[in-house]
C-alpha cells in the first residue's frame, strides 16, 4: 500500500469517527469503514543515516571542485589505497575495473584489470565505461587525457598525512553515497591510533628513526608525509623531519643523526644497508636494529590499512610497551 492510500484510509477513518461521535447511537448502527487486510505492509520507515544528495560538488585532493551527478555505479579505481577504500566503505559491488597493483582485499582479484596504468590502455579503461574514475595526484597528463579527451569524471583520493587521509575518506564517503560508512571508518581509525599513542605516551625516551625510500639516491621521508606521522605517533623522532615530502637526502646527514633505528621499506633495502661498511658504526647496525617491516603496503598505501602500519611502527620502537 503507497504512502498516500495509508494516510488517505487515515483520513476517512478519522472524519468518520468525528461523525460518529456527533450522531450518538445512530452512527454506532452504521457499517464501519473496512480495515486494511493485514498481509498488507505499512509504509516504509524513513531512511536513516546521512544521504547523499545528487548532484554534488566534492573538492578532491587536488582542490579541484568535481561534480557527481548521480550515485556513481560503476567504479575505476586505479590506485590500490583507493581501491581498498572503496571496499572498507562498503562499494566494493560498484568497482567495475582496477589497475595490476590493485590486489587487496583478495576478492578484488575478480574484478578485470586495465593493466598498471604507466602507461594507460585507454582503451581498455573506457571499455569499462567508468561513471567514475578514482586516482592519485602525480597523474596530471593522464588525468586531463581521461577529462578532456574523453569525458570521464575523475576524482583524486591522495592523501600524504593521517588527517589528509581522514579528509579523503570523509569526501569519498560523500561522493559514493557512503557517509555513514566513512565517518565510522575514520573514527575507528582515530580510535586505534589513540590506543597507540596512549601506550607510547609511557615510554621513558623517543628513539632516532631513518626510514629509508629508495637508495640510489637515498631518499627518506620528511613532513609531510604519513611516514613521518607514523613514526612520530609511534613515538620516535624522525631524522628526516628537518625535509619535506619524499626527499633526497645525502648519507652525511644519516651518519650525522647517527639514529637508533634504521628501517628498510624492502627486504632489498634492508639487505643493502646491513652490507654498507660505511654504515657499520651506526648505533643501529651496531645494535642489530635494522628493520623491514613483512607488508611494506601497510605503510605505503594511505587507505585503511594504515593503523596496522603505525602499529607496527610502535611495537618495533617501543616493544617494551606496545603488546
Amino acid at each position: 500500500m503507497t504512502r498516500r492510500i495509508w494516510l488517505s484510509l487515515i483520513s476517512l477513518l478519522l472524519v468518520v469517527s468525528v461523525i460518529a461521535g456527533c450522531s450518538g447511537s445512530t452512527a454506532s448502527k452504521e457499517a464501519k469503514p473496512a480495515q486494511p487486510a493485514a498481509e498488507e505492509k505499512k509504509p516504509e520507515a524513513p531512511k536513516t543515516g546521512k544521504e547523499t544528495t545528487y548532484p554534488v560538488v566534492v573538492k578532491d585532493a587536488l582542490g579541484r571542485d568535481v561534480t557527481i551527478p548521480a550515485e556513481p555505479k560503476r567504479i575505476l579505481s586505479v590506485a590500490p589505497a583507493n581501491t581498498e577504500l572503496v571496499f572498507a566503505l562498503g562499494k566494493g559491488a560498484s568497482l567495475v575495473g582496477r589497475s595490476d597493483f590493485c590486489d587487496y582485499p583478495p576478492e578484488v582479484k575478480i574484478i578485470p584489470s586495465i593493466g598498471g596504468f604507466y602507461p594507460p590502455n585507454y582503451e581498455k579503461i573506457v571499455a569499462t565505461q567508468p561513471d567514475l574514475v578514482l586516482m592519485t595526484s602525480g597523474s596530471d597528463e593522464e588525468r586531463n587525457k581521461l577529462v578532456g579527451e574523453y569525458k570521464l569524471n575523475v576524482f583524486v583520493v591522495s592523501p600524504e598525512t593521517f588527517d589528509a587521509a581522514y579528509a579523503g575518506i570523509k569526501n569519498l564517503g560523500i561522493v559514493l553515497n557512503a557517509q555513514d560508512a566513512a565517518e565510522k571508518l575514520v573514527a575507528d581509525m582515530q580510535a586505534a591510533v589513540k590506543e597507540v599513542t596512549d601506550k607510547v605516551a609511557k615510554a621513558q625516551s623517543k628513539p632516532t628513526v631513518y626510514y629509508e625510500v629508495w637508495d640510489e639516491p637515498l631518499m627518506t621521508a620528511g613532513t609531510g608525509t604519513f611516514i613521518n606521522d607514523m613514526i612520530t605517533l609511534a613515538g620516535g623522532v624522525n631524522i628526516g623531519r628537518e625535509t619535506k615530502g619524499w626527499a633526497t637526502i645525502n648519507a652525511e646527514l644519516v651518519a650525522k643523526a647517527d639514529p637508533d633505528i634504521i628501517i628498510g621499506s624492502s627486504k632489498a633495502d634492508f639487505d643493502k644497508i646491513k652490507a654498507r661498511q660505511a654504515w657499520s658504526s651506526f648505533k643501529a647496525i651496531k645494535a642489530n636494529k635494522v628493520y623491514v617491516i613483512d607488508d611494506p603496503n601497510v605503510v605505503s598505501r594511505p587507505g585503511p590499512r594504515l593503523v596496522q602500519g603505525l602499529k607496527w611502527f610502535a611495537e618495533t620502537l617501543h616493544p617494551e610497551l606496545i603488546k
